[in-house]
């Protein structure tokens, strides 16, 4: 086994023409939700002849939940239908997107501002929980006065996994306009979609999702002259004879999510060999990634990866974090964790990441950094 200074000379230099990620801004809805007082004052009830719904609320890794809609005033007198449910979709998308956004291009300062936006020249965004158009990225061009060519590209309904699509699309944008910059980020209101559908399925559905947006400025790496995380590396691997065990489908009244008690066990079952393609090209095993954000779909799927990956508590601590603190916010989870991990664990230069999340399809994700 290598340690990160023993790393063959190749994997530890050859990062010009990659991203390297400049800046990361996070945002989520103003209310808080607390699991328990909501369990107690609005699931309970709905969830009563569900015999495990409590166990299931208590299991779930959550502590409390940013929501645009507060499910114990929100759905108190009913359930409304689609419509008012995507109003609320696009107002707080565009909402959380003007503070990431905004929080990106106000921290270049005086005059800096307009040096980002001239640079700008792809803008690249998620959201898997609503729809409209013009969408969300048309209107914030608008807003913060992106360049009148900016490449747009908005990803709509592949789930949990999106924000990695968001990124490789980045990545093509920087390697073939490497003078350029590129927004990239998601913005997901899960709240609104609460179905008068009570069970235990849709009771693992309601005790997890939240509400969550990030958004980051990546550049063309310079080959290391300037310090920054850069992602080396992406790898993608579909599991087609699990597309039952995971699915996202519009309906009537809201949005209907499906979700296998067996998830955990697919993702477990592929996890090693899946992250070997990852890094195997870098010349690292598991044992030189010293930081994991793994997507907590649920607690099951951190427990298996971090059983089958031999991880400690302290490498599964930030997506443990996350869930506690938000839940899973779909595909702004995963940059909620790199956020965290960032702030909190605070990586020396030169160590390496991986990032990694799962949705529909069933579809793995993962990217490689090097910090």
């Amino acid at each position: 086994m290598t340690t990160v200074s023993e790393a063959p000379a190749a994997a530890r230099t050859r990062t010009r023409g990659v991203a390297k990620l400049l800046s990361l801004r996070t945002a989520a809805p103003e209310t808080v939700v607390p699991q328990q007082d909501a369990f107690e004052t609005y699931y309970r009830d709905r969830y009563r002849d569900v015999a495990k719904a409590e166990e299931i609320f208590r299991g779930s890794g959550v502590r409390t939940r940013h929501m645009a809609w507060d499910p114990r005033t929100a759905y108190a007198d009913g359930y409304p239908p689609i419509k008012p449910r995507m109003a609320a979709w696009e107002e707080n998308v565009l909402a959380m997107s003007r503070s990431t956004v905004g929080g990106i291009l106000g921290a270049a300062g005086d005059g800096g501002a307009d040096r980002l936006t001239d640079r700008i020249g792809s803008f690249v965004m998620a959201s898997c929980t609503g729809y409209a158009g013009p969408t969300p990225d048309i209107l914030l061009a608008k807003e913060f006065g992106l360049r009148g060519d900016l490449r747009r590209t908005f990803i709509g309904h592949m789930g949990c996994n999106a924000a990695f699509n968001v990124l490789k699309t980045a990545f093509d944008a920087l390697a073939a306009r490497p003078d350029e910059l590129v927004l990239a980020g998601s913005a997901e209101v899960c709240s609104v979609h609460h179905r008068p559908e009570f069970t235990a399925e849709q009771a693992v559905v309601n005790a997890l999702f939240g509400d969550a947006g990030a958004m980051t400025l990546l550049a063309a790496d310079d080959g290391g002259a300037t310090p920054g995380p850069v992602f080396l590396g992406t790898h993608t691997e579909t599991h087609p004879e699990t597309t039952h065990a995971m699915s996202w489908h519009i309906e009537d009244q809201a949005f209907r999510m499906t979700l296998s008690p067996y998830v955990p066990f697919y993702i477990g079952e592929s996890i090693g060999p899946f992250v070997e393609r990852l890094i195997a090209p870098h010349g690292l095993d598991v044992g030189d990634v010293r930081h994991w954000g793994i997507h907590p779909g649920g607690p099951k799927i951190i427990d298996f990866v971090g059983e089958k990956l031999d991880l400690t508590p302290t490498q599964l601590a930030p997506s443990r974090a996350v869930l506690a603190d938000h839940g899973n916010c779909s595909s702004a989870t995963i940059l909620l964790i790199l956020d965290r991990i960032l702030r909190e664990e605070r990586p020396a230069p030169g160590e390496y990441g991986v990032l990694m999340a799962f949705g529909p399809g069933l579809t793995m994700e993962s990217a490689l950094v090097r910090f």
